[in-house]
């Protein structure tokens, strides 16, 4: 096997690593914050800044055990992405963040935001991902191949290049320059910023980093910090109109 095994675990890995990271650039004009989570850590992290902004429009807050609701008749307001309105929508009842999650109209929203961002160029697809994911795991098992043939170092080299084309963020090299390029402009906070829309970015940018001091007390009555905000869920009780949905499904991805 040899030669030929580190040959095609090479080209594996080549290929896998092309349809995860590329392209090098990609649309970001018109972004919005949800959009910026979601390229960091998913449709999950996205939906996380969805609430947080809607929480200082003052149109939800949190109540009982942490659970969500609206507190305002209007709307969601203007300008507002679809992840923003569906949130707005499922929070008519009490609800946890991870059972809001797990409502239809969210998850039909957070699909579409892994849609339009794989279309910008910012995330790899699922299609893309899942082969890219096959072509790792096939080069990793050639690369152990080659290690229990006596070729150790390249072997196991191989293999750890493999894991981590297989393990790495779903984000390609554009959501990579991206996020880079907005930490620079946008540090992680100390403090509170002066408008909403810019402590929005900040979480987007910097997850819990930036909720704790932004929000301390929303994000941990919320559960953002990551407690469980609930002893009982909704989605987990069985007794709720989500039941059968996991929390958070769809894609992995952190606050």
């Amino acid at each position: 096997m040899g030669s030929i095994g580190v040959l095609g675990a090479v080209a594996g890995l080549v290929v896998a690593g092309l349809l995860r990271w590329l392209p090098v650039r990609g649309r970001t004009s018109g972004l919005p914050a949800v959009g910026v989570a979601g390229v960091r850590g998913g449709s999950k992290a996205a939906l996380t800044v969805a609430v947080v902004e809607l929480h200082l429009a003052e149109v939800i807050d949190t109540g009982r055990a942490g659970q969500l609701r609206r507190v305002a008749h209007a709307g969601p307001g203007r300008n507002v992405t679809s992840l923003h309105r569906a949130a707005w929508t499922v929070l008519g009842r009490n609800l946890s963040v991870a059972d809001a999650a797990a409502a239809p109209a969210v998850r039909r929203a957070r699909q579409e935001l892994n849609a339009e961002l794989a279309g910008r160029g910012l995330r790899c697809g699922r299609a893309r991902s899942t082969l890219a994911g096959l072509l790792a795991l096939a080069a990793c098992a050639t690369a152990v191949a080659v290690a229990a043939q006596g070729a150790l170092r390249t072997g196991l080299s191989l293999a750890v290049l493999s894991l981590a084309v297989l393990c790495g963020p779903a984000r390609t090299l554009a959501g990579h320059r991206l996020l880079r390029e907005l930490r620079r402009r946008h540090p992680r906070p100390a403090a509170v910023p002066a408008a909403p829309a810019e402590t929005g970015l900040l979480v987007a940018l910097h997850g819990r980093r930036a909720l704790r001091p932004l929000v301390p007390e929303f994000a941990a009555r919320a559960g953002l910090l990551g407690g469980r905000a609930v002893r009982e869920t909704v989605a987990r009780s069985g007794g709720g109109p989500y039941e059968g949905f996991a929390a958070g499904s769809g894609e992995g991805g952190g606050i």
